[in-house]
């Protein structure tokens, strides 16, 4: 294993803070044949609990631990890349892909949501409408950042600039109080929003914030765990789950998530954390695997790495080609 430095074109701003580059942790496994599968831990404040160093430690405890049979690292990261490791390990030795290992006959192409990001309204509308061009017919936006004038600006430059018939989803990443949060939603609801992730942080606060909500509330860093996604879907905070596998233990943790939120009636929304394209081509396989193909999974983000740790994962006409 190694730690490994991403690099982004440009800085993402989101209500946590401003991401300009990140550390993240390279797990490589071998078996006695050569084959190799790979798993990466990449920690981000605000929606991970762990470090980058607390995930090190974590991945090396367990890798000193194997002779013995050791537990699953304590670290949520570190878990995600075991786990990821683990199975392209054991697709690669199937000679077939991580989809298909899972569930047999799983799609090969994923259609995806593009994140237009940009220090400008103009900058971020040439961002959605590029999106567009390329092929995506989904495109998410930060909001929550620059008060809600400014959020109605972004919001409003992109929906002229992308057309009615192209979904748009916006992320506030908990920036908003409850009041504030519906005042905000009786305005943006006109751009006809496919839903908004985290207009406010903590779970009850989304209940009450969908209770009355125009717009369709999606819980994401507000509910990291699966007993938080249980208590989330109980309480009815929101209408959707969004599941980042290198966020929430990996792809077999995000598993047992989205059967708790499909066995309520509701959906779930793969997204990436931001991370190399190994997390992201390890979410996707998940994606294809559980179904998990619309609303659009949240995976086009390899394009705003300048500095990847593989081969970039991009969409092709909007789509993530699965091999």
């Amino acid at each position: 294993m190694e730690r490994r430095l991403l690099r982004y074109h440009s800085p993402i701003t989101t209500a946590h803070g401003t991401i300009a580059d990140r550390w993240m942790v390279l797990l490589t496994l071998v078996d006695e044949n050569g084959n190799i599968g790979l798993g990466e831990a990449a920690p981000l404040a605000g929606f991970t609990p762990d470090t980058v160093e607390i995930a090190e430690s974590a991945l090396r405890r367990w890798a000193a631990d194997q002779a013995g049979g050791g537990d699953p690292p304590a670290s949520v990261t570190a878990r995600a890349a075991v786990d990821s490791a683990l199975l392209d390990l054991a697709a690669r030795i199937a000679a077939t892909s991580v989809h298909w290992l899972l569930a047999p006959g799983s799609p090969d192409r994923l259609a995806v949501s593009a994140l237009a990001t940009g220090a400008s309204v103009e900058a971020i509308a040439a961002s959605a409408a590029a999106a567009v061009a390329s092929g995506h017919g989904t495109v998410k936006i930060k909001v929550g950042t620059h008060g809600m004038n400014g959020d109605l600006d972004r919001v409003s430059a992109v929906r002229s600039r992308i057309g009615p018939d192209v979904r748009l989803r916006l992320d506030a990443n908990g920036a908003w109080g409850v009041p504030e949060a519906l005042r905000h939603l009786d305005r943006l609801a006109e751009f006809d929003i496919e839903f908004l992730e985290e207009p406010v942080a903590g779970i009850e606060n989304l209940a009450l914030v969908r209770i009355s909500s125009p717009v369709p509330i999606a819980v994401d860093e507000s509910a990291p765990t699966v007993e938080d996604i249980s208590r989330a879907v109980e309480t009815g905070a929101a209408d959707l789950v969004v599941l980042k596998p290198s966020a929430i233990g990996g792809p077999s943790e995000a598993a047992r998530a989205a059967a708790i939120v499909r066995d309520a009636g509701m959906n779930v929304v793969v997204t990436s954390l931001l991370e190399s394209s190994v997390g992201i081509r390890a979410a996707a396989h998940l994606a294809s695997a559980i179904g998990a193909v619309d609303p659009a999974p949240g995976l086009a983000t390899a394009s705003l790495l300048a500095v990847d740790v593989a081969t970039p994962f991009l969409p092709v006409n909007g789509e993530l080609l699965l091999g």
